[in-house]
């Protein structure tokens, strides 16, 4: 079970750094991997899916406007 959160943090980790390259439209440095890293650390799995999710509303808004 263990095994399994931790892959599900991993993807979401992976998905969120996916959507915050895509609206900035460049690599992040890792500097900014270490922050957002650590940012969402504190969030528990529910909360860490709906930050997802708002980013992923704010970058199709984003991409609808350009």
């Amino acid at each position: 079970m263990a095994e399994f959160k931790t892959q599900d943090r991993e993807n979401t980790m992976r998905e969120i750094y996916s959507i915050l390259e895509g609206g900035l439209q460049r690599e992040m440095h890792q500097k900014e991997y270490k922050l957002v890293s650590e940012w969402v650390s504190g969030f528990n799995q529910e909360d860490r899916a709906t930050i997802l999710n708002m980013l992923k509303e704010l970058t199709n808004k984003h991409i609808r406007i350009d």
